[in-house]
């Protein structure tokens, strides 16, 4: 009798402990890039649309560190594509980029206190379109 009280004693324990841990890990928010000043950096990375043989993506940073950040474009082999410079706290900016058979393109935003990647896979298919007209 002692050991069935035992027993059923730790599988509430571990049943009650179990849901307990499961609720609190799907409350978390997701981790946000933080740096020294409390501020959270913010970025919106997107495709717009391309232009010819060009790629346009649009690129809203903002609340980076002031001290400087690095902006590095590459390919899917780490081709660096753009390497540059940013040292204000906020950067709205348009981009241009040759397709060249990219198959992927990754943004990397890195700072002392900051790090941010967002990547873009790139395909593309052929469409046959057939019309029929009649005759007469």
């Amino acid at each position: 009798m002692k050991s069935f009280k035992s027993i059923f004693t730790r599988t509430v324990c571990l049943l009650t402990l179990a849901i307990a841990s499961n609720s609190f890990t799907y409350s978390q928010e997701p981790a946000k890039p933080k740096y020294a000043a409390g501020k959270t950096a913010v970025s919106d990375i997107r495709f717009v649309r391309t232009e010819g043989d060009m790629l346009v993506f649009d690129l809203l940073l903002s609340n980076l560190p002031a001290k400087g950040t690095m902006l590095r474009i590459s390919d899917g082999e780490n081709n660096i594509i753009l390497e540059e410079k940013i040292s204000t706290e906020t950067y709205n900016i348009r981009y241009k980029i040759a397709r060249e058979n990219i198959k992927r393109i990754n943004f990397e935003i890195s700072g002392k206190k900051v790090f941010l990647k967002q990547s873009f896979t790139i395909g593309s298919r052929v469409e046959e379109k057939i019309e029929v007209t009649k005759t007469v």
